[in-house]
């Protein structure tokens, strides 16, 4: 069947408030959506993907390098930074069967789904917490941090943009790349993913060696920008596992 043949496919004149209704539906009905939209309109203080994109195992290579490097049946302590709705929690799982794993992001609604997806499948060693920072986290308490498209805005990849400090400041980042430092153990992974800024380019780079890079195949790469929150053209960042040093 065409779309010119079915009789339900709206006229341009109807598709507006069509994709209007629609919103209101969703914006009613979905309190992780509604959340985003107001991060996306009123952005909070420390607040920086405000979308909440995300798939299961969507970083298999890099999670298998993590396992493979910290070891897969150690009772580890990992933390899941801007977990969105869960699936990253729960495929980490998958990779480490016998950790403790902590999700925090700073959409509530997000929150709310991954844990009616823990009610459905209870595991003690899993727990989710609505935060926008690892300021509440124990120094020195974790083995693995896993960050992924999380430190960057949506927007910044439009046509155009030469500055992110009207969507995301540098400083920002880098205060949270701080908290990452304090909050990882001796010789602990840091993961990063999809990032408007490289790990290299702040203070808390100085304490951390590079283990594994992946060039970007396939995956929409993400615009760098510098310390002074100015686009970096052409310049690409493969650098995605960092060890902190002892």
């Amino acid at each position: 069947m065409t779309v010119s043949d079915r009789s339900d496919v709206p006229s341009p004149s109807a598709s507006r408030p069509l994709r209007a209704a629609r919103l209101a539906w969703r914006l009613l009905r979905d309190p992780a959506y509604r959340h985003m939209m107001r991060l996306v309109r009123w952005p909070k203080r420390g607040a920086f993907q405000p979308f909440s994109d995300t798939q299961p195992d969507r970083y298999a290579g890099i999670f298998k390098f993590a396992r493979d490097t910290l070891g897969a049946d150690r009772p580890l302590d990992i933390l899941s930074f801007g977990c969105a709705t869960g699936e990253e929690v729960f495929s980490l799982r998958r990779y480490f069967p016998n950790a403790r794993i902590k999700g925090i992001d700073i959409n509530p609604g997000n929150i709310a789904v991954a844990c009616a997806r823990l009610a459905d499948a209870p595991d003690a060693s899993i727990s989710f917490a609505v935060d926008n920072s690892t300021a509440q986290e124990p120094a020195a308490g974790y083995d693995a941090i896993f960050c992924m498209a999380v430190l960057r805005h949506g927007s910044l990849g439009a046509p155009g943009v030469a500055r992110c400090d009207h969507l995301l400041r540098f400083d920002d980042v880098a205060r949270a790349c701080d908290g990452f430092h304090r909050c990882l153990k001796p010789g602990g992974l840091l993961v990063v993913r999809h990032s408007n800024f490289r790990l290299r380019d702040m203070p808390a780079g100085a304490h951390f060696d590079t283990l594994l890079s992946m060039p970007y195949r396939g995956e929409r790469k993400t615009p760098l920008f510098g310390p002074d929150n100015r686009l970096m053209p052409g310049v690409e960042d493969p650098d995605a596992v960092f060890r902190k040093r002892g």
